[in-house]
C-alpha cells in the first residue's frame, strides 16, 4: 500500500524508466501514454500531483476525476485493469496524490487509444510499426497460437450475440453443451466456449462471431469463382469475394454453390414423390469448408479461402499445409487431429457441426459414396491444402438466372435498387400478389441463392445477393 512517506522517499529519485511525475489530472492523457509504455516495458509508477522538480502539490480528486481515470484505463488494450493499481494518497489541505502503479503486462504489446508506446529512460514515445509487429509475432510464439491470442481492436459488444446464442442452442440439442449454459450472459458463454482470456476476447472469437470484419482481420475472406472451363486460364462467369465471420462465410458459400451446382430430379418406380439429387453432397461441402476455416494459417495475411467451381470439379483450398506428423495418406481413415486453430475447431465441435476430431475427411468420403459420385481427393499445393470434389458428369455453364420466371426477374430487378420487405415487394409488382404468394416466390429465390433475409420481425428485408 502506497503511503505519503513512501511517496516522499520515491520522489527523492528523479524521473526514470520506471518513474513519472505529472503536475495535475489535466495531464491524464500523457500519463496513460506512459502507463502503456510501462505495460510494454518493466512496469513503473506515475505520480499525479507532483511537479517535474519533485515538489508535492497534490490534486483535488472528485467523482469526475475518478470517472475520467476509469475512461482512460478503458482505452488500454488488451484490457489491462489487472496490471494497474490506482491509489489516492492524502496530503495537506484535503488534496491527494494519484498513484498509478503499473506491472508489466502479460500480453505485450499494449496500445493506448489505439497507439503503442514505449519508455526510453525518462521519455515516453510512440513505438515504431516495425517494433510493434515484432512484439505481436513474439507474443504469438511465446504465449499462444494465433487463435488464442487476444483480439486487437475488438470487444464483446463487437460480436454477434445472436450467433453466439445459436451456437449454444445447437450444442445443447446435440448434447455437447449443458442446458444451463443457455441462461448464461454472453460473457459467460464466451468463457464456456474458451474464447476469453483474462476477460478479453481472443482472435478465435473475432473469426467466429465478429459483426463486422475490419483490419487487421481483413484476411477472413473467401474468394468464390465459377470458371467457364476446367482450369483457371479461361474466363469466369461469376466471381464474388466475401469478408465476414465464419458463419457468414459458410452461408455465402452455400448460396454460391446453390447458384451454380445443378440438381437432377427424377422419379423411382412405385414412388410418387420426386427425388432431387445434387451434383455433390451438401454435408461434404460444408465439412470441407469448416475444415478450411479451422485449419487455415491466419498468421499469413496475404491468402484467403478459395472456393472454385469448374466444369468437372469443385475445389476448396486454404493456406496452411497439414501439420506434422499428419500426411495425406492418413486422411482416408480415422486419424489423430492436429488442428492449427484448436479454439475455432473446438467451437464447431461444441456446436455439433463437427462430429469429432480426426474423422471429417472420412465423412466427406462416405457422403460422396452414398450419393454415387467420385470420392474427394486431398492435395497439397501453393503452401496450402485442398479438397477436390469431382462431378459424376461435367456440369454446364448456363447460370440459373436464365431460367427464372418473368415475375422472379421483376422481383430481382426491384431488389437491385434497394432491400425491400415482402409487403413492399407485393406493392411494387406490376401484377399485385398476395402476401402468401410473395412469400412463396421469395423462398424459391432464397433456395436458389439469389436473395437472402436481413433483420428480424417487422424489420426483415429481402436483399439481393450480388
Amino acid at each position: 500500500m502506497m503511503t505519503l512517506k513512501k511517496i516522499k522517499k520515491l520522489i527523492q529519485e528523479t524521473e526514470s524508466e520506471t518513474l513519472e511525475f505529472k503536475k495535475s489530472a489535466g495531464m491524464l492523457h500523457a500519463a496513460f501514454e506512459t502507463a502503456c509504455a510501462f505495460l510494454n516495458g518493466q512496469g513503473g509508477t506515475i505520480l499525479i500531483g507532483v511537479t517535474d522538480s519533485g515538489k508535492i502539490i497534490g490534486q483535488d480528486v472528485t467523482d469526475k476525476t475518478r470517472q475520467e481515470i476509469a475512461h482512460h484505463v478503458s482505452k488500454l488494450e488488451p484490457a489491462a485493469q489487472a496490471h494497474l493499481h490506482i491509489n489516492y494518497v492524502p496530503v495537506e489541505e484535503g488534496r491527494r496524490i494519484i498513484v498509478i502503479s503499473v506491472t508489466t503486462g502479460k500480453h505485450v504489446p499494449y496500445v493506448y487509444d489505439g497507439k503503442p508506446f514505449l519508455r526510453n529512460q525518462s521519455t515516453t514515445s510512440r513505438m515504431t510499426q516495425h517494433h510493434y509487429e515484432q512484439l505481436i509475432v513474439k507474443r504469438g510464439q511465446l504465449n499462444h497460437t494465433w487463435d488464442e491470442q487476444l483480439a486487437v481492436g475488438y470487444r464483446i459488444d463487437d460480436l454477434d450475440h445472436e450467433e453466439i446464442r445459436r451456437t449454444v442452442e445447437s450444442g445443447i440439442r446435440e448434447h455437447r453443451i449443458a442446458a444451463e449454459v443457455r441462461n448464461y450472459s454472453i460473457e459467460q458463454m464466451l468463457r464456456h466456449l474458451e474464447l476469453l482470456d483474462d476477460g478479453q476476447i481472443t482472435n478465435a472469437a473475432v473469426v467466429l462471431y465478429a459483426k463486422k470484419i475490419r483490419a487487421p482481420y481483413s484476411h477472413c475472406l473467401i474468394r468464390m469463382t465459377r470458371y467457364r472451363g476446367n482450369d483457371k486460364l479461361v474466363n469466369f462467369i461469376d466471381s464474388k469475394h466475401f469478408c465476414g465471420n465464419a458463419f457468414q462465410i459458410l452461408t455465402e458459400a452455400d448460396y454460391f454453390a446453390m447458384r451454380h451446382l445443378p440438381v437432377a430430379s427424377f422419379f423411382e418406380p412405385n414412388r410418387a414423390q420426386r427425388i432431387d439429387k445434387p451434383a455433390l453432397p451438401v454435408m461434404a461441402l460444408r465439412e470441407a469448408l469448416i475444415n478450411a476455416i479451422c485449419h487455415r494459417n491466419y498468421v499469413e495475411r496475404a491468402a484467403s479461402i478459395s472456393f472454385s467451381i469448374f466444369n468437372d470439379r469443385l475445389e476448396i483450398w486454404n493456406n496452411g499445409e497439414l501439420l506434422p506428423p499428419l500426411q495425406l495418406k492418413d486422411l482416408k481413415k480415422p486419424h489423430e487431429s492436429f488442428p492449427r486453430n484448436a479454439k475455432i475447431a473446438g467451437v464447431f465441435r461444441a456446436g455439433g457441426w463437427v462430429e469429432k476430431a480426426g474423422v471429417g475427411t472420412v465423412r466427406m468420403i462416405e457422403e460422396c459414396r452414398e450419393l454415387g459420385v467420385p470420392i474427394p481427393k486431398f492435395e497439397l499445393y501453393s503452401g496450402g491444402f485442398a479438397v477436390v470434389f469431382k462431378f459424376a458428369e461435367p456440369i454446364g455453364v448456363t447460370p440459373k438466372k436464365e431460367i427464372l420466371t418473368k415475375r422472379q426477374q421483376e422481383i430481382l430487378k426491384l431488389l437491385k435498387k434497394e432491400p425491400l420487405s415482402g409487403i413492399q415487394i407485393a406493392a411494387k409488382l406490376k401484377n399485385i400478389l398476395s402476401a402468401r404468394m410473395v412469400q412463396l416466390e421469395m423462398k424459391k429465390l432464397e433456395k436458389s441463392g439469389f436473395v437472402k433475409k436481413e433483420g428480424e420481425g417487422r424489420s426483415t428485408n429481402w436483399v439481393l445477393i450480388k
